[in-house]
């Protein structure tokens, strides 16, 4: 009879092991399943950066403590090389298969648009009006067609002349305001066999200041009644700018072999300290920050002219290429609740203050917060966005113009730079360019 009992208790245990054991098995799938609902939104965004977490820190950010606020909602980031996204991106169109958000450049955005590939984000807009308060003026035009909001900016493209303030005390050289005092700028460089405007030829599009400069001369005025050829690029105006860099170039304000040179390593230069200013744009702050000139760097828009049109405090804070939504979102309502979500997010002052953190000047305007002791040089640009008197260019010259076009610009204005063409020459180029278009 005892060892009946003791079989009994051994068969006891045995069952309620099993039990326990089935208990937790059924616990782990039970959590298992709940996080599979709350990962149950799953969001594509596709970027143009091969390492989104190093090369797009804010993005990057922005997405994690979006994610780490909405646990339900999961975005997996796609990063490409610039080049190979934009081919990927186009492919992935041509079967509609495109991934639920993405970067694109701008005439490509157009397209797409014509294709009638991309979300319309009215809505979005309609259903957040105080984001739209807060956008700066210019930031969301370039992307509406009749009404059709078929892109929001990614980030805004802050282009202008970082300078080296050191060298202008070294050498006496006063900091310019007007064309004039560039001029006097540059010859005083010149005696001191110091480069003015560190500048590569071999990057044709590394033009951003002088593009501002050609607004000062009515680009945005004329622009459209010269492509609807109703007006010639090859005007006056446009005449005083070209020799305005001819001018330049003859008084030493460019490197001797600015013709071999390219961006990056012009870039150089500047942080070398062999050259007072760099045409370029926030995108350097890092490598400003990083270099041993950094507490001496400022930031400027670039000289006026009294030759110009009457509105001269132009500065360049223009919407960059655009992040667009896949038409195929709308779908899906659960999908579609979550991408507004993000970008209402992505758009929001807690997503504008990580950008900041990150050394990017938001699209709205937003009175964040800058670490102005580790991150002078950005200080300084957000110092000269917020200056008053001064109104940004709608967009960069060579963006509103077919891509051949702006090409175009940017090969004219280089020509000039290295004395391969005349002014007369470099207008010309631009307007053959018009002609070939308008065929």
């Amino acid at each position: 009879m005892k060892k009946r009992y003791q079989s009994f208790l051994v068969l006891l245990l045995l069952i309620l092991t099993i039990i326990g054991c089935n208990k937790a098995d059924e616990n782990r799938s039970s959590a298992i399943n709940h996080q599979s609902d709350i990962e149950q939104i799953t969001i594509d965004l596709a970027i143009h950066a091969a390492n989104p977490k190093r090369q797009e820190p804010a993005l990057y950010e922005i997405i994690q403590k979006f994610m780490e606020q909405n646990p339900d909602i999961n975005i997996m980031i796609h990063g490409t090389e610039q080049k190979a996204h934009v081919k990927k991106m186009k492919m992935l169109a041509q079967s509609n298969d495109l991934p639920d958000i993405f970067w694109v450049l701008p005439h490509t955005s157009t397209e797409l648009k014509e294709a009638r590939l991309l979300l319309d984000l009215s809505p979005f807009l309609d259903e957040n009006r105080q984001l739209v308060e807060k956008f700066h003026a210019n930031m969301l035009e370039p992307y509406n067609d009749n009404g059709q909001q078929f892109g929001l900016p990614y980030q805004p493209l802050v282009t202008g002349f970082w300078y080296n303030k050191a060298l202008f005390d070294q050498y006496n050289v006063p900091l310019p305001e007007t064309y004039q005092d560039l001029k006097e700028a540059v010859k005083l460089f010149e005696e001191q066999n110091i480069v003015t405007i560190a500048k590569g030829s071999q990057d044709p599009y590394s033009v951003w200041a002088f593009l501002t400069m050609l607004s000062r001369y009515g680009f945005f005025d004329k622009i459209d009644p010269i492509l609807a050829g109703e007006e010639s690029y090859q005007n006056q105006g446009f005449l005083q700018f070209y020799k305005n860099i001819d001018e330049l170039r003859e008084l030493g304000a460019f490197p001797k072999n600015v013709a071999t040179l390219n961006y990056f390593q012009a870039v150089q230069m500047f942080l070398n300290g062999d050259a007072a200013m760099l045409d370029a744009g926030v995108w350097e702050t890092n490598k400003i920050e990083e270099s041993e000139i950094a507490e001496d760097v400022g930031f400027w828009w670039g000289p006026i002219f009294e030759n110009g049109i009457e509105k001269q405090k132009v500065s360049s804070v223009v919407p960059s290429a655009p992040l667009v939504v896949s038409s195929k979102v709308k779908d899906d309502d659960e999908k579609n609740a979550g991408v507004m979500l993000f970008l209402k997010f992505y758009y929001s002052e807690e997503g504008a203050q990580i950008m900041l953190d990150n050394q990017v000047p938001p699209m709205i305007q937003f009175e964040g917060e800058v670490d102005e002791k580790n991150h002078s040089a950005f200080a300084k640009v957000m110092e000269q966005m917020n200056q008053p008197g001064w109104e940004s260019q709608p967009n960069q010259p060579d963006l509103v113009v077919p891509s051949q076009v702006g090409d175009a610009i940017n090969e004219s204005i280089y020509g000039v730079i290295n004395g391969i063409y005349s002014p007369e020459e470099a207008l010309g180029v631009v307007n053959k360019k018009i002609t070939k278009q308008k065929r």
